[in-house]
């Protein structure tokens, strides 16, 4: 199957999403760093800028549109170019517990804009939530069981 663009912003998000935990070991993140730079040197600094804003929560669903832009399609020598990097960082990830653990883990995210009341009810090991909600009624969350993490990092 070739590889397109959605598939590349896929192990982007991933690798920003575990870069940071001090639990990975050095050799995923090594090549999860080793994919940006590819990024960077095929479809250039706003790819980059992109790639970057992937490792941060608050700015994360930024930089997926951001990349979307940087990188609307790949041809077929850019996916030729690209596409063994991108097996090393999934095969790292696949032999990394940390960072297939760091993965696992719910993250949810809800824009609402409902003319009546929210009810949002029994989430279970969510690392995070982000929600806006617009409502003519009342907005009630209840049974929320975060992960714990038990990590350092953010």
């Amino acid at each position: 199957m070739p590889l397109d663009p959605s598939s590349l912003t896929a192990a982007l998000v991933a690798g920003g999403t575990i870069v940071a935990d001090a639990t990975v070991k050095e050799i995923t993140k090594d090549a999860y760093q080793t994919l940006k730079g590819k990024v960077r040197e095929l479809f250039g600094k706003r790819a980059a800028d992109a790639a970057r804003k992937l490792e941060a929560a608050a700015t994360r669903d930024e930089g997926k549109a951001e990349l979307a832009r940087a990188i609307p399609d790949l041809r077929p020598d850019e996916a030729d170019e690209i596409e063994p990097i991108l097996r090393t960082f999934l095969e790292a990830m696949g032999r990394d517990p940390a960072a297939r653990e760091g993965l696992a883990h719910a993250r949810i995210a809800l824009d609402l804009d409902v003319g009546g009341n929210v009810l949002i009810d029994d989430i279970r090991d969510a690392r995070e939530i982000g929600i806006r909600s617009r409502s003519d009624g009342d907005f009630t969350m209840r049974n929320v069981g975060m992960d714990p993490g038990g990590r350092s990092g953010n």
